[in-house]
């Protein structure tokens, strides 16, 4: 990912051949972020990994883990230490220590110490040919663009909006390696786990054995439009509770007019006056 993660979209006139577009001037200045889940929901720690040569000394979220490099890549040495340190450490259902971990061919994963080190955790390996990922990874499927697009719509709120620092030569400075991190985490945290879960039977890996769940192998439409009703109920539901809470707030309301109404001019002062406390703790 790039520090600079401009909308694909803008606004202007028709006919206008010259479009400026607000950047910090940073789309060359990557970072890696590793994502990993598990095919009952479960999302592993995030991990980014910087290019630097030490961890900045920022106030960095809780739940993601900062790694450094003179790349700022995925390399064998990056991946042994999760393996050890992210991997290893998930929790595992049943106290079965035996898994299969699903990758791409990236060569990183799949060097001769990477793969006898998943060899002693009693990990079996998946790699999906190039050019296959769309189709049997998970993350491909349908988490990483929803990542990709909760991140950016981050840093389109951070141009659009925060107070931002400038260089000597007038040009926005990049957002801070702990902003980045949080909009990470933000992110992936926003990644529904019901999505995580369908998206590995969509790649055939984790469908029940009866044959009962084949149909959903390959079903991209069916799964995001499963996952679109899912949020559509949330949002429902949300609607029925703050429409409950507006019809309690109308019931307390016209509780209070009768009651003034039956009382005596001194009363009713008395009764305002209390009104308008309770609003106040309503509102708290």
């Amino acid at each position: 990912m790039a520090f600079n993660l401009p909308s694909n979209n803008t606004i202007e006139q028709s006919g206008t051949k010259t479009v400026l577009i607000l950047s910090t001037g940073h789309e060359r200045s990557n970072f890696t972020v590793v994502l990993a889940c598990m095919a009952d929901g479960t999302k592993l720690p995030p991990v980014i990994i910087f290019k630097l040569k030490n961890i900045p000394r920022e106030v960095f979220p809780d739940g993601v883990i900062i790694r450094t490099n003179p790349e700022g890549w995925m390399n064998e040495n990056e991946m042994t230490w999760w393996i050890e340190n992210v991997w290893t450490r998930r929790a595992s259902r049943n106290n079965n220590p035996r898994s299969l971990l699903v990758l791409d061919s990236f060569s990183a994963h799949k060097t001769d110490v990477v793969k006898q080190r998943f060899r002693e955790k009693k990990t079996d390996l998946a790699v999906i040919p190039g050019g296959l990922t769309s189709h049997l990874q998970p993350l491909d499927v349908s988490l990483n663009r929803s990542f990709k697009a909760k991140v950016r719509n981050l840093y389109n709120n951070w141009m659009s909006e925060a107070i931002k620092d400038y260089t000597p030569s007038g040009k926005i400075k990049r957002p801070s390696y702990s902003l980045v991190a949080s909009w990470v985490k933000e992110g992936w945290d926003a990644i529904d786990t019901s999505m995580i879960r369908r998206s590995f039977k969509c790649c055939g890996i984790s469908n029940a054995t009866d044959g009962t769940e084949d149909t959903l192998i390959f079903d991209f439409n069916q799964l995001e439009s499963k996952i679109n009703r899912e949020n559509l109920g949330r949002e429902v539901e949300k609607d029925g509770e703050n429409n409950d809470k507006e019809n309690e707030s109308e019931s307390e309301g016209n509780d209070r007019n009768e009651l003034e109404d039956d009382e005596s001019e001194l009363k009713d002062n008395y009764y305002e006056e209390n009104e308008e406390q309770t609003v106040i703790q309503d509102w708290s």
